[in-house]
């Protein structure tokens, strides 16, 4: 059975495959992030659904406040960001990639709990 974690695996292999292209790589963000936030909604009601768990259920916290934040800061200032190379580089790859290996070692920390 295909875990989580390996579908985020593969979806990094993916993300990062098509960063080394020019025209494709917002296509693999967009892919890593979209496996990513359905996967985190799963584990973050199986998580909430469980007693105990207190630092996992901290650190999903997290992912979600600087998730949120990072669509939030996107949305609103999109016009500034899409011209602007650096915020460009740091808001659509970086703290999302950021975001995604935090979400990754959340999943590995879980899967050691069961």
């Amino acid at each position: 059975m295909i875990t989580a974690k390996q579908i985020i695996i593969f979806a990094f292999i993916i993300c990062f495959l098509l960063y080394l292209t020019c025209y494709f790589r917002f296509a693999g963000q967009a892919i890593l992030s979209v496996i990513q936030i359905i996967s985190a909604i799963f584990l973050t009601f199986e998580v909430f659904s469980q007693q105990g768990l207190l630092e996992i259920k901290k650190q999903v916290k997290t992912y979600w406040i600087s998730t949120i934040l990072n669509i939030g800061i996107l949305f609103c200032f999109f016009s500034l960001i899409i011209w602007n190379d650096f915020l460009q580089i740091v808001f659509v790859t970086l703290i999302p990639n950021i975001t995604a290996i935090y979400f990754f070692r959340i999943l590995i920390k879980y899967e050691k709990t069961k």
